[in-house]
């Protein structure tokens, strides 16, 4: 999924964030010097196809949020951040690796976190192209309607690419709808938690208002009216969680305010459910309904291999390509195997009559894990004995991780864990022929506003009708039976329901797992010591449960990435860094 970029040399946020000069021959619209800057504005925003293009620079880097690197997607590799949780592990295991780098926590100081900047610098100079169409719309020579459509596409990517960092760094330098330029003496300083939650909500009601329920086909992946909504949602039950309301990690009292409320209110989950709501009250979006019993037509595997399906409510699209096949399935199948499911991850999809495995009427069996599971297991997990399309394209075979294994895919190479994922992977597709349905990267879809929905509701007032209807229908879409859940469970008990339905269910897409951790604050508990896979001796063997490696979460500093060293540093002391950093 390569990208082609339009690049502005300027000053990115502040003084802080310069850019250095480079031309892209391939995609860049004009040259610019720093000192010309109003030329090409000029130049740029009086030309209605220009214009667009410049816009769409601005699309085209919305994967560098999606990647734990940040730099990942255009073409080398695949650093999801379910690689720093408790779900995977990263085919890398070398201590300087970025994934290793968190898991074991091998980086000395802030300065060791330079592999992460990319998302405040990305994040920053994304900002900036937003800020600077803004202050260039009214000259536009467009029709009135389509300008004040991109008006709110453009609000919609400005929130996106601040909420990234938001959830990263808490609260962050806000700077509105300014453009500096080189000579301006700016002292740039955070915004509170709360500021930027109320900032970001903002933002997002006004690109709410301006944009459309649906677009015309030839405009498929631009924002809509539910996307803003549900990246609301999103905001909102984030801000509203454990970590941040009624617990905040600072104890320096400067810094408190920007790492998190300094109260508790149980409110802000009213106010997470009701924005979960409006995206449901809009009527656009609906699980989409298949047959359990097979993959291929499972719903979960059509919302999540589709290109356009009305589950969908925001995706980021790729050019073309099987890129995920390519990217996660094992050498055997022509991928590269960057991503290595866990065991833990694998134990928390339930047997298909709903119990969790380590219920002892659940029917299951160590000896033979992989039988009667959650439906929504085989559409994920790549396992031993597990059948994908050959290379050849015309016939499948079973997938052998076994330590003896003369596929390729062996054990402790091709995979760590003894899985991989097939999650998001075409089940007519190899990593390099086949089908291709140019499916998007997964920002918003139905499932996850109703399980947004289920668990501000249950924070709230605790397990009514309502939250049932949600979890409920999440679980029969699944193919459980009975999909039920017992009555009269408890909050604590639909908590943990509720959580692990967001584990299986939104398994691999976006950073669901590892924002999950962080803003329920179990990160001690799960983000350290053991991960652990599966060994095969022999394509025959039962297989046993090995540590595929030793986790070392160090809170509470990790729940928060280091300000950048260097923009901290530049600053001059208006940037105060996170806590323990």
């Amino acid at each position: 999924m390569k990208s082609k970029y339009i690049l502005l040399v300027i000053p990115v946020l502040v003084s802080l964030l310069i850019g250095s000069c480079r031309k892209d021959s391939e995609s860049s619209l004009f040259d610019v010097n720093p000192d010309d800057i109003p030329y090409n504005e000029q130049k740029v925003f009086s030309d209605s196809i220009q214009t667009m293009e410049f816009v769409t620079s601005i699309y085209r880097n919305l994967s560098y949020n999606y990647f734990l690197d940040n730099a990942e997607h255009t073409g080398g590799g695949y650093w999801s951040f379910a690689d720093i949780t408790d779900d995977a592990e990263n085919r890398w295991s070398g201590n300087a690796q970025i994934a290793p780098m968190f898991n074991l926590n091998t980086f000395p100081s802030e300065s060791g976190w330079s592999r992460f900047n990319n998302a405040w610098t990305m994040g920053y100079r994304n900002i900036r192209w937003c800020n600077i169409f803004l202050k260039n719309s009214e000259r536009v020579p467009i029709s009135g309607p389509v300008k004040s459509r991109l008006v709110g596409e453009v609000k919609f990517l400005r929130a996106y690419y601040y909420l990234h960092l938001f959830r990263l760094y808490s609260g962050i330098p806000l700077v509105g709808d300014s453009v500096y330029t080189l000579s301006d003496p700016i002292k740039a300083t955070r915004a509170t938690f709360e500021e930027t939650v109320n900032y970001l909500s903002d933002e997002l009601d006004a690109a709410a208002g301006a944009l459309p329920l649906k677009h015309q086909a030839s405009d498929f992946g631009r924002p809509t009216k539910g996307a803003a909504l549900a990246l609301k949602s999103k905001l909102l039950l984030y801000a509203a969680s454990q970590l941040f309301n009624g617990y905040n990690i600072a104890t320096d009292p400067s810094v408190a305010p920007l790492v998190g409320y300094t109260d508790s209110n149980p409110e802000r989950w009213k106010k997470a459910a009701d924005a979960a709501k409006a995206v449901m009250d809009l009527g656009q979006y609906t699980l989409l309904q298949g047959n359990p019993a097979i993959t291929a037509q499972h719903g979960l595997y059509l919302a999540t291999t589709q290109r356009v399906n009305d589950e969908l409510i925001f995706s980021i699209l790729p050019t073309s390509g099987r890129f995920t096949e390519n990217r996660l399935l094992p050498p055997s199948r022509g991928g590269q195997y960057y991503s290595f499911p866990s065991h833990g991850l694998v134990d928390a999809f339930n047997m298909s009559n709903g119990k969790p495995i380590a219920d002892p009427q659940s029917g299951y069996s160590e000896a033979n894990p992989f039988i009667n599971r959650d439906p929504r297991f085989y559409i994920t997990i790549l396992y031993q004995g597990a059948l994908w399309l050959n290379t050849n394209l015309t016939t499948s075979s079973a997938i052998n991780f076994a330590v003896n294994s003369t596929t390729g895919d062996v054990f402790g190479t091709s995979t760590r864990t003894g899985f991989l994922f097939r999650k998001l992977c075409n089940e007519g597709a190899t990593g390099g022929g086949g089908l291709s349905t140019n499916a998007g990267l997964i920002v918003s879809r139905y499932a996850e506003i109703l399980l947004n929905y289920a668990e501000a509701l249950n924070e709230f007032q605790g397990p009514g009708p309502e939250v049932y209807q949600a979890v409920e229908a999440i679980r029969q879409r699944a193919g459980l039976n009975p999909y039920t859940l017992p009555a009269s469970l408890s909050k604590d008990q639909m908590r943990d329901i509720i959580r692990n339905e967001r584990r299986v269910e939104l398994a691999l897409e976006e950073a669901h797992r590892f924002f999950d951790i962080k803003r329920w604050k179990i990160a001690e508990e799960v983000n350290k010591g053991p991960l652990v896979g599966r060994r095969y001796a022999t394509p025959a063997a039962t297989g046993e449960r090995v540590t595929a490696e030793t986790r070392v979460f160090i809170a509470p500093k990790m729940y928060n990435f280091p300000i950048p060293l260097t923009e901290v540093n530049k600053a001059g002391g208006t940037i105060l860094q996170n806590p323990g950093w």
